[in-house]
């Protein structure tokens, strides 16, 4: 199994991950950083208008191998 590292970008900045986690696969890799996506998404939305989201995923030798972004925008029409 490979060690896939997932860093966190949003409102606060940088929040790297020192740890990693193991799969088997580049997919379940991928299908981790969209629920990371998602998890955050949740949290951050109740209290902002725009979140801003990007998960980059490193792999063992630190090697950016996948990224994914998610921009969520809510506003009131007149």
């Amino acid at each position: 199994m490979k060690r896939y590292y997932f860093d966190l970008y949003n409102s606060d900045g940088l929040v790297p991950d020192d740890d990693g986690q193991p799969f088997q696969s580049r997919e379940q890799a991928r299908a981790e950083a969209i629920r990371i996506l998602h998890d955050v998404a949740r949290d951050e939305m109740p209290d902002r208008d725009l979140v801003k989201i990007t998960v980059k995923v490193r792999s063992e030798t630190g090697a950016q191998v996948f990224e994914a972004s998610l921009i969520l925008t809510t506003g009131w029409s007149a």
